[in-house]
């Protein structure tokens, strides 16, 4: 049987050859969807009774995630600071299934407002819990791992493997790694209007679902195998430039359509204060939709500076490169994707039109 042939033709210029190797999730064919929930705990004061509330909520989660439909890969992290004070949260997690059904009932079995309410009353208003879900098809989901020695994210499913590809290294690669893209160009859905457009400040439970082809991203780094001299290099020169974008991208929801971008460094939970800090970390958030996400990496003078610094990295230490970046990419389908928050701070705007908040 013959392939169909694309509507939109691949963006890999002629005679293209990617000057470094990279790979690609592989799931056997028989799983057509996965699903990612997002769970984090906010903390809004600076009292001890804040904080064991706070302790108290990531302990019941924790509890959670031990459940028989719990997630089939996770992990953990407390969010990184980029100087914009825009941060509460104390806790995050990274959930994974390839079971329908099994994260239907888990994400039910997890009610904010039942966590909530098992909290002390000196501290449960103190303190906030949210999830960001969504269902990713495999065929608007791409990939791409800079190695195979560290495979985190949907990698960590138990059927997952890697497959070596060559879309990559030109503007467009990600989008021509999507199979769908094939036949779809993924346009901008029309913006939620009126009172559904952007939550309303002070709502204590807030709920919202999405427009079509709203764009999830997580990108990470690892270094937790590199020598000084390696790490040094990049904790010096490419980080920065990394933080840089990210707290642009944060700032500027208008005019790039990031929403709720966060910054992470994987860690165990509960944290230990005492504990050497791991060389890992990852952005992650959403864009309302694959055109200004893009726009961002192709035009935007911060993104360029990160690729820039990114190859700049490789040619200095060759083979030698112990060094690893990932990401992964997904187009979201209608109403796949919900969100939710109990008694969290949300930016008014959040959304850029394409979440449609419910009245409350």
């Amino acid at each position: 049987m013959s392939c169909p042939v694309r509507k939109y033709p691949f963006r890999k210029p002629p005679n293209h050859r990617v000057p470094v190797p990279r790979w690609k999730l592989h799931l056997p064919g028989e799983i057509e969807h996965v699903h990612t929930a997002y769970i984090g705990v906010q903390q809004h004061a600076n009292s001890a009774e804040a904080a064991q509330a706070a302790c108290q909520l990531a302990a019941q989660i924790q509890g959670w995630l031990k459940r028989e439909d719990g997630p089939s890969a996770f992990e953990s992290f407390a969010a990184l600071d980029l100087g914009d004070e825009a941060d509460h949260d104390v806790a995050i997690w990274i959930c994974y299934w390839t079971d329908a059904s099994k994260y239907k009932s888990s994400l039910e079995a997890l009610s904010l407002p039942s966590l909530n309410s098992k909290l002390p009353s000196d501290g449960c208003d103190s303190v906030g819990v949210w999830r960001e879900s969504f269902t990713s098809a495999i065929s608007r989901l791409e990939t791409n791992y800079s190695g195979i020695d560290y495979l985190p994210g949907l990698a960590r499913l138990p059927q997952a493997s890697t497959d070596e590809h060559t879309l990559s290294a030109y503007w467009g690669a990600a989008r021509d790694r999507i199979p769908d893209s094939a036949h779809d160009l993924f346009p901008r859905a029309p913006e939620v209007t009126g009172t559904h457009s952007m939550p309303i400040k002070g709502t204590k439970h807030l709920t919202g679902t999405n427009r079509a082809n709203l764009v999830h991203i997580r990108s990470g780094q690892f270094w937790e195998n590199c020598n000084d001299t390696e790490s040094a290099a990049y904790e010096t020169k490419l980080e920065p430039t990394l933080e840089a974008g990210l707290r642009y991208l944060r700032s500027s929801p208008e005019q790039t359509g990031s929403i709720n971008l966060r910054y992470m460094r994987n860690a165990a939970l509960p944290l230990d204060s005492c504990a050497p800090a791991r060389k890992e970390t990852c952005g992650a958030g959403f864009f309302t939709n694959l055109d200004d996400l893009e726009r961002w990496a192709h035009t935007h003078p911060s993104h360029l500076k990160i690729y820039g610094g990114a190859m700049m990295h490789y040619k200095a230490f060759g083979d030698e490169r112990r060094f690893r970046t990932w990401h992964e990419v997904s187009v979201i389908g209608e109403g796949d994707a919900e969100f939710e928050y109990f008694n969290c701070e949300v930016a008014e705007g959040t959304g850029g039109g394409m979440i449609c908040w419910a009245l409350s």
